[in-house]
């Protein structure tokens, strides 16, 4: 069975084709719409549907979607049953893309202590104990949020990328906004790895996002074994339709819900 999953970030949309837990196709759209989706619908026989949005679920689009997709659609929702154990004061302001990332990672290395970072918009940097369950974690601001705010908050720092030279140390204004922008972030997760490591045994963090291509060198210079997925979001709402669809009985009951 063809399982679409769509995670709806911050700033963009990713859309991806699974079939026995391998993706087949992906698509990265700048907004939620079902024109924008037709391309797979087409090119696919879906079976079932997982969504999950970082901001509102918009009612309009799901109802469209659950007319062209045979089969069930699942929608991350704080009350969904889920193939992992979360231990989050509050699930109800529980990110739904945090939740998916970890399941992705639990399903990647399973048994196996984890930092997850999720470098978009915002950087999550979450916990994963060996039995797999959702400790919780830290959210700052992503790589451009900071940039922006060094530009828009003062009067003459320039706007500055994340591609560029990237010494160990500024030896200009734009290398030392970079250095202190992105080898501050690696700090941070570098500190987060730290502190799994001492307390859960954590050997390894998995991350995900746009900007993790560039932090993942940074943390790896500290010696942290540092894997990339950038379908982890997706990995894990194609995860928790399996479990899902395998729970029939839990199923009914969120229905009502």
């Amino acid at each position: 069975m063809n399982i679409l999953t769509i995670d709806q970030g911050n700033s963009s949309v990713k859309a991806v084709v699974w079939r026995d837990g391998e993706a087949l196709d992906t698509l990265r759209l700048p907004s939620l719409g079902i024109e924008e989706m037709l391309p797979l619908l087409e090119r696919y026989e879906i079976g079932g549907c997982a969504f999950c949005s970082v901001s509102h679920n918009d009612a309009k689009f799901l109802e469209t979607l659950r007319r062209l997709v045979e089969g069930r659609m699942v929608v991350l929702t704080p009350s969904l049953p889920l193939p992992i154990e979360v231990r989050y004061g509050s699930r109800q302001t529980l990110g739904s893309d945090r939740v998916a990332a970890a399941v992705g990672a639990v399903s990647l290395y399973p048994g196996e202590a984890l930092v997850v970072v999720d470098a978009g918009t915002a950087v999550t940097i979450d916990f994963i104990d060996r039995d797999g369950a959702f400790l919780g974690g830290d959210i700052a601001p992503g790589m451009n949020l900071r940039f922006e705010s060094l530009h828009q908050a003062t009067s003459r720092l320039p706007l500055v990328e994340g591609e560029g030279e990237l010494p160990e140390f500024g030896t200009d204004t734009v290398t030392a906004i970079r250095c202190g922008v992105m080898r501050g972030m690696a700090a941070e997760i570098a500190a987060a790895y730290g502190k799994a490591a001492t307390k859960y045994g954590c050997r390894r963090v998995v991350m995900a996002g746009a900007d993790s291509s560039l932090l993942a060198p940074l943390v790896r210079e500290q010696g942290i074994g540092v894997d990339i997925d950038p379908l982890l979001v997706g990995r894990g709402l194609e995860r928790i339709f399996v479990f899902d669809h395998q729970n029939p009985d839990w199923r009914k009951k969120t229905d009502k819900e």
